[in-house]
């Protein structure tokens, strides 16, 4: 597997959005720690709701976003971390258990277990992103996260696959090689998020992530420390646009302005005075507007938001993860409208809060405070690569591929030798 690390030491994180692609140049100086060295970004073209549909356009903004970031940085890179360019995701929890015969618990056991999940993995032809060990359970005694040493006659374990079709991953390879760069990691962005901008103590209680991306919706589950459920809408902050630009027959753009310094999900009074100017479709913005109030605007964005609330909530209740969640976390560009916070709570009856990734040294400040939902999946992603450079044992790690009977053989002399 691909070194995270560049040859400088340098870590570079990759997101690319449908609506921006960001990149961010790290140091590692603890085993949880980096300094922020470079950051970059540029205006995406080449996706709709999460894919790429326009390779050309797609591939310029990688390189635009990789050589600020370089710029700044003083540094090239040539390895990144990057998320995945996919409308859906695939969220499976595998089940595996392991006779012991009342035996110690060793390092060669857990291994035998977590492949003996991975071949009940269905060969469909799916991209496996992540494989993560979430619970072991030793005969009556469960949530154990490190088995090693007890005693016991079952050793089972709880394996999260999270998969993607096939053909977004290479179209997101194409583009990575056509920028001359090799990917080291390839992360579920609601995972990256959920990295950002969950503490500890929400991720070990149970909480979730709520990625409002401009052309999707990510939902990221944590419990217990892990990941343990991952799901995408597509809908996200571009309807809303969408709906603005057929409600008012305006321009895609100045939709997109309006809502930006105009909007908000709270159905305020003083809105119903207030006027907004809208700019007629293909005229001149400066003479060619028309006036209207400005709680007509606010009213067709809370009807989106609502909906994209609703589709959540539908989905963690079908898929039997809404009970477990204890409280909500909203991140990307979406969680900064005004309001918003309050809806998601009436809407999903839960506990919700604003994100704010954390954790990362920024001295220079190359990534202003304003700014920082924008860069939110990658530093959720430089978070993924410290956590991935530190030698995880087999009861924690995450496989992103199915391993080969070769690499079966050296994982197993590796953990017995």
């Amino acid at each position: 597997m691909t070194r995270i690390l560049n040859k400088n030491g340098l870590i570079a994180a990759l997101d690319i959005g449908t609506s921006k692609t960001c990149c961010v140049l790290a140091r590692p100086v603890a085993a949880d720690k980096a300094l922020i060295v470079g950051a970059g970004t540029h205006r995406s073209k080449g996706l709709k709701k999460g894919l790429i549909v326009d390779l050309p356009e797609t591939v310029d903004s990688v390189r635009n976003a990789v050589e600020n970031a370089e710029k700044a940085a003083g540094e090239r890179i040539e390895t990144v971390v990057t998320n995945v360019t996919a409308r859906q995701f695939s969220s499976e929890l595998i089940h595996s258990s392991l006779l012991l015969g009342g035996a110690e618990v060793t390092q060669s056991d857990i291994s035998r277990l977590t492949t003996k999940a991975r071949d009940k993995i269905e060969k469909n032809g799916d991209e496996i992103l992540h494989c993560i060990p979430t619970e072991y359970r030793l005969d009556d005694a469960f949530a154990i996260r490190d088995p090693r040493g007890l005693f016991g006659d079952r050793l089972s374990v709880s394996l999260h696959k999270v998969s993607t079709p096939p053909a977004p991953v290479r179209n997101m390879n194409s583009v990575l090689e056509k920028c001359h760069l090799i990917c080291a990691r390839k992360v579920a962005p609601p995972y990256a998020a959920g990295l950002a901008c969950l503490h500890e103590e929400e991720m070990q209680q149970g909480s979730a992530v709520i990625e409002l991306g401009a052309g999707t919706t990510g939902i990221g589950v944590f419990y217990e420390r892990q990941l343990v459920f991952v799901a995408r809408l597509p809908v996200g902050g571009n309807h809303v646009t969408d709906d603005l630009t057929v409600k008012f027959k305006t321009a895609f753009a100045d939709a997109e302005r309006i809502k930006t310094l105009n909007g908000s999900v709270y159905p305020s009074e003083r809105y119903s005075t207030e006027e907004i100017d809208i700019p007629l479709l293909g005229e001149d913005a400066r003479v060619s507007v028309y006036r209207v109030p400005r709680i007509e605007m606010v009213n067709v964005i809370i009807m989106r938001a609502r909906e994209i609330f609703g589709l959540v909530r539908r989905e963690l209740e079908q898929s039997g993860f809404y009970d477990l969640c204890l409280n909500f976390v909203l991140a990307g560009g979406g969680s900064q409208l005004q309001g918003v916070r309050e809806l998601a709570s009436s809407v999903l009856q839960k506990n919700v809060r604003i994100g704010q990734p954390d954790g990362m040294e920024d001295p220079n400040g190359l990534i202003l405070p304003a700014s920082y939902p924008t860069y939110t999946g990658c530093l959720g992603l430089l978070r993924y690569a410290l956590n991935a450079q530190v030698d995880a044992p087999a009861y924690q790690k995450d496989i992103q591929k199915n391993q080969g009977r070769i690499a079966r053989f050296f994982q197993w002399f590796l953990d017995n030798c």
